[in-house]
């Protein structure tokens, strides 16, 4: 059997609740260590699990993995012509957790996966980002209807300030990582309302351009 040379990780950061990062790491503390070091992102990000693998990179094809069953759920931008494409996720950790654990049942190794305990100074940050955090998006509660999914919905601010997608008829939320997906649910209504989706715009940014039309049409 190879050994470990590496994992896998789930990183959290309380900046961007709706977000996780995911990548490969030798040492995964000095990673999270040398990602804190930056001044850019208010809070720090806290390594929520791991999964000890025996090849370097092997994050990549977990990457392409997650890409082909829905790629709306990586965090994209077009800049220019290109489109860049980064190691976060719009999911819950709890989810990719549940599928790292059905990948090591399947291949007999949950001795390699780790769920990381969550210390007292992580569980305070989690707290004042979450004070910080609420509606700090400023979106409006509006409905909507979606051609792609022939629905109605409406969307309004969660309790932990992360834009929530409910259907109408059922009052449930659309999950993160539902396939179409929320912001592909809030393309097809800003398109069908003729609004610009000529861009590589975020969920937050499709949510706003459609709040603009949405309230200049009452």
């Amino acid at each position: 059997m190879k050994e470990k040379c590496g994992v896998i990780y789930i990183l959290t950061n309380p900046s961007f609740p709706e977000y996780i990062k995911i990548g490969y790491a030798d040492d995964v503390e000095a990673r999270v260590k040398q990602l804190n070091n930056s001044e850019a992102v208010p809070f720090s990000f806290h390594i929520y699990a791991t999964f000890d693998v025996t090849e370097r990179l092997t994050d990549i094809k977990l990457h392409k993995f997650i890409d082909t069953i829905n790629p709306e759920l990586r965090s994209k931008e077009k800049i220019g012509d290109k489109i860049r494409v980064r190691e976060f996720y719009h999911m819950s950790p709890e989810e990719m957790y549940s599928a790292f654990e059905s990948m090591a049942e399947i291949n007999g190794t949950t001795n390699r996966l780790h769920l990381w305990k969550e210390t007292n100074e992580e569980i305070e940050d989690r707290k004042e980002a979450l004070l910080l955090s609420k509606n700090r998006h400023h979106f409006k509660n509006i409905n909507f209807h979606s051609s792609l999914t022939g629905k109605d919905y409406y969307s309004k601010t969660n309790e932990d300030g992360t834009l929530g997608i409910y259907e109408k008829d059922t009052d449930n939320e659309v999950p993160n990582n539902s396939n179409p997906s929320k912001r592909q649910i809030l393309y097809s209504a800003l398109e069908d309302l003729g609004g610009d989706v000529s861009s590589g715009n975020t969920l937050y940014q499709l949510e706003h351009k459609l709040e603009k039309i949405l309230v200049s049409r009452k």
